[in-house]
């Protein structure tokens, strides 16, 4: 009886980090509306099945992916939540992490880089240097997911969590609306801005279009509400990363998920023409001009990103070789106004309301690391590539539930990697956690004996 009490009372402390960082009315209601879903869908007997560690890992990305930015930097500065529980499961999984499996050794090397390059510029730049250089070292999530992912009940306790993703995030954006109807929130000209992540809309969307066994018809109701949410995010990579995502799932996928992809392709498409005109009709708000606007290579949001790609370019042009280093921003923004020379601190700069991250974390690790250390890089995301090749050559079955899976984490990293190119990712915790983790996932998925009935490991790591 004092085990199950445990057991409950861990179920509890999973969703009571939404008052950390969610109104106290929303995170109520968050919290009942999660443990109704957990009991009433046995969620919770997988809880009951995770070791202590697993269990903190797991608190930590379902916050993660359901609060992005602002659990990330629960905490007090530089110390956040996401240091904490890194040491945390360093330490738990250490005796794992000593023993370097081939599969990995890329991500090691990429965290050592980083470290050296830390240590290198530390006594010129300080603690600017190190984060800089978790840009690289943010890739000891790899080797961390790979161990907790070992078996096929991890990825399908995952799975059971996108039921609550969906329901979670579709009270939350409901809650919004209601503010809003309510006068308590303000819309910006660019929509709604909910205050939270991209990266959970968006693979709920994905989600939609796969006949996953977990998800049904109830949740694939709710999950259309993401559609309406995400395209008033205006947010053009989540547009394209989406969009390549379900061409990859379209092309791996079997007969059946064609055509389901194009059932709920063309119902979203009516659902959305819809939802355009009713919104544009109730609200000062003209949508299809800020359409326009968006879709013009001459918007500011774009050409921001440009401008700032060519500063980094020629930080890069400047130390090909060995990189223009960590610590120094490669550039500065202040009010729209391009900076050629940097004599600021990443803090002063944050004080003075500026910016100093490209908008394209590929380029910022080129510029910093110099092609010496790039390729490196490029090998280490391009690795779980590979693994998709091997998965589908080998599968049994593009019909299995196991098959539907790995198409959404397929979908998944092709949005990632979309993301990363026009966004600032892998230079903070919050969205360089996602990118790692699905990375992570995909190279362990290949353990669990999901595609190929009756064999333990698929590939030998």
């Amino acid at each position: 009886m004092k085990v199950k009490h445990l057991q409950n009372a861990g179920i509890v402390f999973f969703l009571l980090p939404f008052f950390l960082y969610e109104d106290f009315l929303l995170s109520v209601i968050l919290s009942v509306i999660g443990l109704a879903i957990i009991y009433a869908e046995k969620i919770s007997r997988e809880f009951m099945k995770l070791e202590w560690r697993e269990y903190v890992f797991f608190i930590y990305m379902f916050h993660m992916l359901f609060g992005e930015r602002e659990f990330a930097y629960v905490g007090l500065e530089p110390l956040f939540v996401t240091e904490l529980v890194l040491g945390i499961l360093i330490l738990s999984y250490a005796r794992e992490l000593l023993s370097v499996r081939k599969v990995l050794a890329l991500y090691y090397l990429l965290v050592l880089i980083g470290i050296l390059f830390a240590g290198l510029y530390f006594f010129e730049f300080k603690l600017d240097a190190i984060r800089d250089s978790f840009m690289l070292v943010y890739a000891l999530w790899v080797p961390i997911i790979y161990h907790v992912f070992q078996r096929k009940q991890h990825y399908e306790f995952f799975f059971q969590l996108l039921k609550l993703f969906i329901a979670l995030k579709a009270a939350a954006y409901c809650y919004e609306a209601v503010m809003i109807l309510l006068g308590q929130r303000a819309i910006t000209f660019e929509g709604f801005r909910f205050g939270v992540g991209y990266i959970v809309p968006s693979l709920v969307v994905i989600s939609l279009f796969l006949p996953l066994r977990h998800i049904s018809l109830p949740y694939k109701i709710l999950s259309l509400l993401m559609l309406p949410a995400v395209f008033t995010l205006f947010h053009r990579s989540i547009f394209l990363g989406i969009a390549l995502a379900v061409v990859a799932i379209f092309f791996l996928g079997s007969w059946p998920i064609r055509k389901n992809m194009l059932l709920y392709g063309v119902t979203s498409m009516v659902l959305l023409l819809g939802f355009l005109i009713y919104y544009n009709s109730i609200i000062e708000v003209d949508l299809f001009r800020i359409l326009d606007r968006k879709s013009s290579f001459d918007e500011g949001n774009i050409n921001f990103r440009v401008i700032s790609w060519e500063y980094v370019l020629q930080k890069f042009y400047e130390n090909f070789i060995l990189g223009y280093g960590v610590g120094k921003p490669v550039m500065y923004v202040h009010h729209n106004v391009f900076y050629s020379t940097i004599d600021l601190t990443y803090f002063q700069i944050r004080d003075l309301d500026g910016n100093a991250q490209p908008h394209n974390s590929y380029l910022n690790i080129l510029a910093r690391f110099g092609i010496l250390i790039f390729p490196i890089f490029l090998a280490a995301i391009v690795q779980p590539l590979i693994r998709i090749y091997h998965y589908v050559v080998m599968s049994y079955s593009r019909k299995s539930e196991g098959y539907t899976m790995l198409l959404l984490l397929t979908g998944y990293l092709m949005l990632m990697y979309v993301f990363t190119f026009f966004n600032v990712v892998l230079e903070g915790p919050h969205h360089a956690f996602e990118f790692w983790l699905v990375i992570g996932m995909l190279l362990s998925f290949g353990r669990t004996g999901m595609l190929t009935p009756g064999r333990v490991n698929i590939l030998r790591n």
